[in-house]
């Protein structure tokens, strides 16, 4: 196939701008090392909410509102359900001090226009019968929704085959060759592509990307863990969010998923019992049905977090035709839609419905140079 750009990375934000550039009518090669949702993406909670539960950052906010509407209405053009479990999403305290942060989280969500409400702990419980009576207060958000990660990736894969679009999984990139300021080739183990454009979208190891172009992109590996537990009855379609920034959903087959914090950890995967132990305390003592449960899985994936924790979306300095899109972190899915979409029209068009500009490469350094 001859394609006009080629992706590097099979996760939400490979995929999504897979999609969003075929829907322009440009060809699109997507090279994957591994599998499908083989980094964050596959460890992800896949909550999509507007705000979220630590604030959203000014340049953000039109980004989250897009790619909340979006990604709403994706099953319109996917073959496949992606498994949308539509709830709202509850931020639970359990004592004075994390019923001062709900708050505040209200009022974020207020500035972006959210009709949130706060719980005390008897209304909480009347929303989700499932919370214990250590639960304090909750903020309730009516707009948030999830779903399964691997079909979202999928449904955006396979809309993207149908039109001019096509998957390599075990081509492992290992440089991008650029001579004077044009894409000369993509190295791969299994030889060499070409095309006129390349979006870097491989997470954690997007740096690793450019060993022949002289750029330094600051994006490093966090690591998150979580746990999946047997299945039981569906009993709740809200997701719960605790201080100690864990996440909890039940997906459509009836598995909780539990998620954890940020740990910088580089690229070590190993599943740390003893982290998992505490970060499961707060959320066992707010929904005991948790105590009774099996965990089946438990699995890390590694968050790509840039030098500011925004995004990282445009041209590399030196070479316009090369553009990054990573640095999500842990919201990579919540921004997938407005990334993807934001991708395709500035290849297609040159510039972008919503600004980019907060998100360039070019950013850090400026900062350098202060």
């Amino acid at each position: 196939m001859k394609a006009d750009v080629i992706i590097i990375g099979a996760g939400v934000i490979g995929t999504a701008c897979a999609y969003y550039l075929s829907r322009r009518g440009i060809r699109v090669l997507v090279l994957e090392r591994s599998h499908l949702c083989a980094g964050a993406t596959g460890a992800t909670a896949a909550i999509i909410s507007v705000g979220g539960t630590s604030g959203t950052p000014e340049p953000l906010r039109p980004f989250n509102m897009e790619s909340h509407r979006l990604i709403e209405n994706l099953e319109q053009d996917f073959e496949k359900p992606m498994e949308m479990i539509r709830g709202g999403s509850l931020f639970v305290a359990l004592n004075e001090q994390e019923v001062q942060e709900i708050r505040s989280y209200y009022e974020h969500a207020r500035l972006m226009g959210i009709d949130g409400k706060l719980l005390d702990g008897s209304e909480a419980r009347r929303l989700e019968p499932l919370l214990s009576p250590c639960v304090a207060a909750a903020f309730y958000n009516p707009v948030s929704y999830h779903v399964n990660p691997f079909r979202l990736c999928a449904g955006y894969l396979d809309a993207a085959a149908q039109r001019c679009g096509k998957v390599e999984y075990g081509v492992e990139v290992q440089d991008i060759i650029v001579q004077k300021g044009r894409i000369d080739r993509v190295v791969t183990n299994r030889g060499d592509f070409h095309a006129e454009w390349v979006v870097a979208a491989a997470g954690a190891w997007t740096p690793q990307l450019f060993k022949s172009v002289d750029i330094a992109v600051p994006i490093v590996p966090a690591r998150g863990q979580a746990i999946l537990t047997e299945a039981c009855d569906r009993l709740t379609n809200l997701s719960l969010s605790f201080s100690n920034h864990v996440y909890l959903r039940q997906t459509e087959s009836g598995n909780f998923y539990l998620g954890s914090q940020t740990e910088f950890a580089g690229f070590e995967d190993r599943i740390t019992f003893e982290k998992m132990a505490a970060f499961t305390d707060v959320p066992a003592r707010a929904v005991p049905i948790l105590g009774r449960l099996r965990a089946i899985r438990f699995f890390a994936g590694f968050r790509p977090i840039s030098g500011d924790e925004l995004p990282i979306i445009g041209p590399i300095p030196g070479c316009p035709k090369i553009i990054i899109a990573s640095g999500h972190g842990k919201t990579g899915m919540r921004y997938s839609a407005s990334t993807g979409k934001a991708v395709s029209e500035l290849i297609a068009d040159g510039t972008t419905e919503l600004s980019i500009e907060a998100f360039q490469l070019k950013r850090f350094q400026k900062n350098k140079q202060k």
